[in-house]
Formats: C-alpha cells, sequence, structure tokens
C-alpha cells in the first residue's frame, strides 16, 4: 500500500512538472518564439516528455514564422491603390488644362495679353521641368515613382494643349467680340451720302467711321449684290457694296459687306451673311487682321469690274442685329470652353485608369 502511494505521487509529481513546463514555454513563444529554452536531451528521463513538447511546438512556430514571413514579403512586393494621390493624379493636370485655358481664351487675354502670355510661359515651363524631373526619378527607380511620372508628363501635356486651344478659341470667337465691343457705335448712317454742316451732300467716306464696331444704317440702305467681287487665294474673299439706291449722282462706295467662300469666283454672286433678309440694315465690323488685305484687294477687283471708286472701305458683317450677332459670338466660345472642359476630364479618366492598372500589374 505504501509502494503504490508512493508511485501514485511520483506520476502526479511529473505530471505537473511537465505541464508547468509546457504552460512556461508556450508563455515564452508568445513574448518571441526565438527565446525558447534549447533541452539537452541526456537531462535526465524525466524531463524526455518535457523535450517532445518543447520539440512538437518549436516546430508549429517554426511554420507560423515561415508564413507570416512569405505574407510579409507578398504584401511588399503587392502595390496598394493610394485613393488620394490617385485623385490628384485625376484631378490636377485636369484642373490646371482649364485654368490655362480660360486664361488664355478669354477677357483676361485681351485687357492684359503680355501678362498672360507670361503666366502660361511659366506654367509650361513648371510642367517641363517635373516631366524632366519624373523620368529621371523613374530611370533611377525611387519610390512612387509611377505617380511622379504621371503627373509630371500630365502637368507638362495639360499646360501644353489648354494654352494651344486656348488661344485658337480666343482668336476665334472671343477677340472679335472683345473688340467690337470697345468700338464705336453709329446709327441712321446714310452708305452713299452724308451731309455736312453747309448743308452740302457729299459722297460718304469711311474716314469718319475708322472706330465704327456696330453701325445701324439708315433704313433704306441695301446690299448690291450686281456689284459684287471676289479674290481667291485658297479662300475665296467675297465683297459687295452696301449703298442707298436713292443715290444717283457723287455716291460713295466705302462700307463693303463681306465674307469667306460665300460668292462666285466668276459672276457678281454674294451670298454672305443675312444676304436675303430685307430686315438686315446693320453691319459688325470684321476685325480679323489676317483678312483684311484680302478683302482689300477683293475690292480693287470690284472697282476694276464695276467702275466705283472706293478711298477708305470699311469691311462688316451683313446682319439683321449687331448684338445677338455678337453675343452669339462669345456663346460659341462659352460653348468651346465647356465642350473642352468635360472632354479633358474624361480624356484623363481614361488615360489614368489603364496607367493604374498597369502599374499595380508590373508592380506585383
Amino acid at each position: 500500500s505504501s509502494g503504490s502511494s508512493s508511485s501514485s505521487s511520483n506520476i502526479r509529481s511529473n505530471s505537473s512538472r511537465n505541464c508547468g513546463c509546457a504552460m512556461s514555454l508556450s508563455g515564452l513563444a508568445g513574448e518571441n518564439p526565438k527565446s525558447l529554452p534549447v533541452l539537452s536531451r541526456s537531462s535526465g528521463g524525466s524531463f524526455g516528455d518535457s523535450a517532445g513538447l518543447v520539440k512538437l511546438y518549436g516546430a508549429i512556430v517554426d511554420q507560423q514564422l515561415e508564413a507570416r514571413s512569405l505574407a510579409a514579403q507578398t504584401c511588399k512586393h503587392r502595390r496598394r491603390l493610394d485613393c488620394f494621390t490617385a485623385m490628384l493624379a485625376l484631378l490636377v493636370p485636369w484642373g490646371l488644362f482649364v485654368s490655362v485655358f480660360a486664361a488664355v481664351s478669354f477677357y483676361m487675354h485681351y485687357s492684359a495679353p503680355l501678362t498672360t502670355m507670361l503666366a502660361a510661359a511659366c506654367v509650361c515651363l513648371i510642367g517641363m521641368s517635373l516631366a524632366v524631373t519624373s523620368l529621371y526619378a523613374w530611370t533611377v527607380g525611387s519610390d512612387r515613382r509611377f505617380y511622379r511620372l504621371y503627373m509630371g508628363m500630365a502637368v507638362a501635356v495639360a499646360s501644353s494643349l489648354g494654352w494651344i486651344l486656348g488661344d485658337i478659341n480666343f482668336w476665334q470667337y472671343m477677340q472679335p467680340s472683345y473688340h467690337i465691343d470697345h468700338l464705336a457705335t453709329y446709327s441712321n448712317v446714310d452708305p452713299s451720302s452724308q451731309h455736312l454742316w453747309s448743308g452740302e451732300t457729299v459722297p460718304a467716306r469711311g474716314g469718319r467711321y475708322q472706330d465704327a464696331g456696330k453701325i445701324y444704317f439708315s433704313h433704306n440702305a441695301v446690299l448690291d449684290r450686281n456689284k459684287a467681287a471676289s479674290f481667291k487665294d485658297g479662300n475665296l474673299y467675297c465683297v459687295a457694296p452696301i449703298v442707298n439706291p436713292n443715290c444717283i449722282d457723287d455716291c460713295g462706295f466705302d462700307f463693303w459687306a463681306v465674307g469667306i467662300n460665300c460668292c462666285s469666283d466668276l459672276a457678281a454672286d454674294f451670298r454672305c451673311g443675312d444676304y436675303n433678309s430685307t430686315r438686315a440694315k446693320s453691319g459688325l465690323r470684321q476685325v480679323v487682321e489676317t483678312w483684311r488685305p484680302f478683302f482689300h484687294l477683293a475690292v480693287i477687283q470690284a472697282e476694276g469690274f464695276h467702275g466705283v471708286t472706293s478711298r477708305h472701305p470699311l469691311f462688316f458683317h451683313w446682319v439683321e442685329d449687331p448684338v445677338s450677332e455678337l453675343q452669339s459670338w462669345k456663346l460659341s466660345g462659352y460653348r468651346v470652353f465647356v465642350l473642352v472642359m468635360i472632354s479633358s476630364f474624361i480624356v484623363n479618366a481614361m488615360v489614368l485608369a489603364p496607367s493604374l492598372k498597369s502599374a499595380r500589374s508590373s508592380a506585383n
């Protein structure tokens, strides 16, 4: 009986030692798996079971460490999408393009042309320098090089295109309308004759209306399409005199309706502006300087064909309502701005999305 009791006490003592050792080892493994004690196999019979537990637990810890290391390597090589930087890449080039386009296209260009051009040039130079810097960062393999390269190239392209397209819109629609707004307006002008203070009637001279932007002619003013002429230099530059049909002798021919590619080069056939409207009695000044020499040559041809004389020819677009026509020019410029603004955002998004996808794929 005493032998059996001592035997059972030895078993309980060994069990408690084994459990205590396992618990202490698990605690050490939780703190730091590398701090597990190394037990010698020759430590004695009482530690045989404990050594087996240590060996088994060490294998499990090694597997966990290997899995964690593999996961860390995978996360390290996988490029995560930075939403904030991606939004900057989408909005910054687009906003820069719209800003440059608006500055070059609208009234700032007309009122301060030198300042506008210098500002646009500075923005373009900054964009070019960013593009060069980002290309260098891409070649040396710096961090976040994709965003730096995309931002640099996008800013350079956006600033350059904004300048070019804005300048085209300015000269096509906005500059003529701004210029005419700053010129004078005359009403009830007889296109053929004028009355002096002395009561004398003389031919109407365009020299008196050099600053005219809008002219409302007298109610009996018409286009004399029988005296139309044209001059061809790539485009066909058409002219027709604006006259008072009641004038018979000593009439002036200094007011001309003009247009491009709206007449015949073989006969007197003028079809420009509101030529077929009986309510058209007004003219908007033609202010595009590059066209003026060609219209002047067309007037010289009309003088030779029809035997008329024009000393100071002034060129106008023949319209019913000059104010509405001028407003339509401005609205055309604003429509171009809105269309380009929307289109540029869509194009930037379409370029950015596949670029992000390709960058992530190459990084993985």
